[in-house]
């Protein structure tokens, strides 16, 4: 059985992340882990801080309130189910949150991490700053990062965009089981800032190569002039009604990849997508 992570926080971004990983694992078979890292000083911070040792790091008292909240979020997904029932598990852990999270993930062996985040943040912040980009840099399987006001729709059509620098062909076929589980169209897109007519047959042919190595059956190549990268994307999505977009994580620079220059959009529309991003083979 595959296995769904959910790092929860108890806000509405997180619960909102749960009731889409929910959905998805219902047609995926799949099992949820609700999952909650109690932050605990890595052994530099404690040696930095010198009134650390005076303090109990592990607090039980602390321990069973999030584990009773855990087992009350269980108990609320469990008594809603009205499909398949989804098996959900509780796991409670100590220790550095953005580190915890990725390694968890790959003691469970999850197919899958699921988070939420809140609107404010911008599409640099959530793959750069956030606590969600060390996930996504670190985790040994997809992340799919979820907005707080992103109500589950059957996911039909997905923008895949790509810099055609090398594809994550170590998760792809991921991006191609989550349109397979809905009968999606993966739309894939490049973005040109600078459009020529040599430019944009070698765009075609890559994505063409893409899309033959893929071998997903219903899938479209897109070819878009548009000044800045992230505008591009936006406009794409929001005028193709998209229900996920997934970008390819690069392990080096990821935003100086996607994004060339200090172009910053504060507010995205297509931060308002679930978004897949999904890593190059290791």
């Amino acid at each position: 059985m595959e296995t769904i992570l959910c790092p929860v926080d108890f806000s509405d971004a997180g619960v909102n992340a749960v009731r889409y990983a929910n959905e998805l694992a219902q047609r995926m078979k799949a099992q949820i882990v609700l999952y909650y890292n109690l932050y605990e000083p890595s052994v530099l911070e404690t040696t930095l801080d010198a009134g650390a040792s005076s303090v109990p790091l592990r607090d039980e008292q602390v321990e069973r309130s999030v584990q009773g909240k855990l087992e009350s979020l269980k108990k609320v997904f469990e008594d809603e189910e009205q499909g398949e029932a989804v098996p959900f598990q509780i796991k409670l852990s100590h220790g550095v949150t953005r580190e915890a999270i990725p390694e968890t993930a790959r003691q469970l062996w999850a197919d899958l991490i699921v988070m939420g985040h809140e609107e404010a943040e911008g599409l640099e912040e959530i793959v750069q700053h956030s606590l969600a980009a060390h996930v996504i840099k670190e985790a040994a399987c997809p992340v799919l990062i979820i907005p707080v006001k992103a109500a589950f729709q059957p996911v039909r059509k997905i923008v895949f965009a790509t810099d055609l620098t090398g594809e994550p062909f170590g998760d792809v076929s991921f991006v191609s089981r989550i349109a397979g589980l809905f009968g999606a169209e993966i739309m894939f897109l490049h973005i040109l800032t600078k459009d020529s007519p040599e430019k944009r047959e070698q765009a075609q042919s890559a994505l063409e190569a893409i899309r033959e190595r893929l071998a997903y059956h219903n899938a479209s190549l897109h070819v878009v002039e548009e000044a800045q990268v992230e505008e591009g994307i936006s406009r794409f999505c929001r005028d193709h009604h998209a229900n996920m977009l997934v970008l390819g994580f690069h392990p080096r620079s990821f935003w100086q990849h996607l994004l060339p220059g200090n172009y910053t959009q504060e507010m995205a529309c297509h931060t308002y997508l679930p978004m897949l991003l999904v890593h190059f083979r290791r």
